[in-house]
């Protein structure tokens, strides 16, 4: 029995033994682990071996300058999953396939000690320059990157012949149309430009998810982030200060649901960048769905973004989705560019919904003034479509005794105006407004309205109606009339003739 007592006890102690000598480690190692994941997370940016002082660096909460040594310390953040920089005016970041490397992965970083961003100084003063927004590429398959390459194509010939330099590309989301695997074939064709581009993402750059829920909003966009990184970020041109947004809250489902919503996250971190931007700079800032137009009143919370832009020297919107062109001014310091889709109604037709040809929107900048004009990038001199009264129309369309303008950057500064007397005397013409919109004809032609089934296999595509043509009936024997388009910037004059 005392035998049996002893071997107990033995044993017991054995265990206890055993058990101390495992946790020990295991105690140690998490201690470890902790001081390490604790630590901040520091690096320095350089240009040629010397720091830049005063650029901001984030990972997507927090935001440092760096020091006069190019030395920056963020905090430790459990969440963060990049860093990165606005990238500051005078500087360019190296480019991977389009795409500006500001960020960097922390998952890929053995030691976030030691974080390097390396810059390279311009050639030239960015004072000047120039960037081009490009609305919902939206490609499917090799087809319709085939159809997007000429259009990229003459854009490429259009900067270097133009003097368009330094300059940039803005692509507004929807790179790719719930195809996921198409983004590396997507940024191959945009390299073609031989200029950065930076990227915001789209609804359709959001995985699908079989079940609607919130949550798939933090969880959709690893795709996109994947290839063209954060989803919101800044960087700096000239006198210009950039901004990159998601407004795409992203639910799923079956139905893909999703709406047009900028997260607190987001306008935190907004509220933080710009406390480094002075007043006196002028502010362009893009995402996805457009934030406001002449049609509705309300987009999501949209008003809680355009607070944080008050008082900039000039602010300019772009966005894309709607596969429309619209320039909305709202009086209070804010212009924003609905820009008409460069896939036009999904490549299936050459217009967009609202009749706007397929291209791209070109903007120069000196200092903080800011011009633009819409190209269309098979007639790049003419912004506007002309319909000639006597022509064909489908029965939707304004009737035929008409003729039409449809001036697709139009905004409240344009005039348009028509002369019966060779130019002497101008008219004003009358605007299909925004409570009395109407179809295009090429596009009601391609698109056909719901019901119509225009499209096989993508039904639901339909014309949209637009508050941007222009109407008059020519006096009967005018055989000649001018038409005088008057943008903000310049004037075109179009002769034309009325015999069929």
């Amino acid at each position: 029995m005392r035998l049996l007592i002893f071997m107990l006890h033995f044993i017991f102690i054995l265990l206890v033994v055993l058990a101390c000598g495992q946790n020990e480690p295991e105690a140690q190692n998490g201690k470890e682990v902790e001081e390490n994941v604790l630590l901040p997370t520091e690096g320095y940016v350089r240009s040629n071996g010397q720091g830049i002082a005063g650029v901001v660096v984030t990972d997507g909460k927090d935001l440092v300058q760096t020091d006069e040594t190019g030395k920056f310390s963020l905090p430790y953040n459990s969440s963060a999953t990049h860093v990165y920089i606005s990238s500051p005016a005078g500087y360019s970041v190296p480019v991977e396939k389009s795409v500006p490397m500001f960020w960097i992965n922390l998952k890929k970083v053995k030691d976030r000690k030691n974080i390097e961003f390396t810059l390279s100084k311009m050639n030239v003063p960015d004072n000047r320059h120039f960037f081009v927004a490009v609305g919902d590429p939206q490609v499917r398959n090799r087809k319709e990157l085939d159809l997007l390459k000429p259009i990229l194509s003459e854009m490429t010939a259009n900067i270097t012949g133009g003097g368009i330099d330094p300059v940039h590309l803005m692509v507004a989301g929807d790179i790719v149309f719930d195809t996921p695997e198409m983004h590396d074939a997507s940024k191959e064709y945009f390299s073609a430009v031989k200029q950065p581009a930076y990227y915001a993402i789209g609804n359709h750059d959001h995985l699908k998810a079989a079940s609607a829920t919130v949550l798939n909003d933090k969880t959709s966009d690893s795709t996109y982030i994947r290839h063209y990184g954060p989803t919101y970020y800044s960087f700096n041109r000239g006198k210009v200060h950039y901004i990159v947004l998601d407004n795409i809250l992203f639910e799923g489902g079956p139905d893909t649901k999703y709406s047009t919503y900028f997260t607190q996250e987001q306008l935190d971190w907004v509220k933080k960048d710009l406390s480094y931007v002075p007043k006196e700079k002028a502010l362009v800032v893009m995402f996805h769905a457009p934030s406001m137009s002449r049609y509705q009143a309300t987009y999501g919370n949209s008003a809680d973004l355009h607070k944080l832009l008050d008082g900039y020297a000039d602010v300019h919107l772009i966005s894309g989705h709607t596969h429309y062109n619209s320039v909305m001014d709202n009086g209070n310091g804010i212009i924003e560019h609905n820009v008409g889709a460069v896939c036009g109604g999904f490549w299936e037709g050459p217009v967009c919904l609202d009749g706007t040809r397929l291209g791209y929107k070109v903007f120069e900048v000196n200092g903080t003034d800011i011009q633009w004009e819409y190209r269309d990038y098979m007639d790049p001199e003419t912004p506007f479509s002309i319909f000639k009264p006597g022509e064909a129309r489908a029965v939707l369309a304004p009737p035929s005794d008409e003729l039409l303008v449809n001036v697709w950057d139009w905004d409240t500064e344009w005039k348009v105006t028509y002369s019966e007397d060779d130019g002497n005397t101008f008219k004003a013409m009358l605007r299909y407004d925004e409570r009395n919109r109407v179809y295009d004809p090429v596009a009601l032609e391609y698109f056909g309205i719901k019901g119509d089934n225009t499209v096989p296999g993508r039904t639901w595509i339909t014309a949209n109606k637009t508050d941007h043509i222009f109407t008059v009936v020519p006096s009967k024997g005018v055989q000649k009339i001018h038409i005088q388009v008057e943008s903000r910037f310049k004037t075109y004059i179009r002769e034309i003739d009325l015999q069929l």
